[in-house]
């Protein structure tokens, strides 16, 4: 049984993407037009996205490697005990507290680290997402692009968020109505 396709869109220019951009602040007062454009610029600059999500994870091992590790180590013990104890009848409170509280005293700046490799690069993209204005060029190409058949790994991950969050999905509605 195959699975369903998934197309990786194509790399934008840096010029495209950062040169010749016109940066502008987002409408924050109409969340539905704020919305629209991350998720466009999400889907239309998803490659360099990664690439960038992928530059910095790496380089911010690179710098130490030893706390990276060992941050990613705690966090897939606490991810794990997470799991574990949310099959029980407990949930995953005793898990938290006994991760967090042996974890943070002695491994804190590691986890931390560790956090930090992936938060920058979410908080990086949101912010370009958010400030970058689309031209003309790009909701040209965005109009092409959704008319293809085999979705994009981005176009999965915004399905996926629209079809489980209820604010989400209220944003999105919110902009089709108006």
């Amino acid at each position: 049984m195959e699975g369903p396709r998934v197309e990786i869109a194509p790399f934008r220019t840096v010029a495209d993407f950062v040169s010749d951009a016109n940066f502008t602040s987002p409408a924050v007062g109409d969340s539905a037009r704020w919305y629209n454009r991350v998720k466009q610029n999400l889907l239309y600059y998803q490659t360099n996205y990664f690439i960038i999500f992928a530059f910095i994870t790496v380089c911010y091992s690179a710098m130490n490697l030893q706390k990276y590790l060992t941050g990613m180590f705690i966090l897939s013990l606490l991810l794990g005990a997470i799991s574990f104890r949310d099959r029980t009848q407990y949930g995953p409170a005793p898990a938290l507290a006994i991760g967090f509280g042996s974890g943070l005293r002695v491994h804190g700046p590691a986890i931390l680290y560790t956090l930090c490799s992936f938060v920058i690069p979410v908080v990086f993209t949101f912010v370009h997402a958010s400030l970058r204005a689309r031209n003309m060029k790009n909701k040209m190409n965005s109009a092409v692009e959704t008319l293809r058949v085999v979705p994009t790994p981005m176009g999965h991950l915004i399905e996926c968020v629209e079809g489980k969050s209820s604010w989400v999905r209220s944003l999105s509605m919110e902009g089709k109505t108006k």
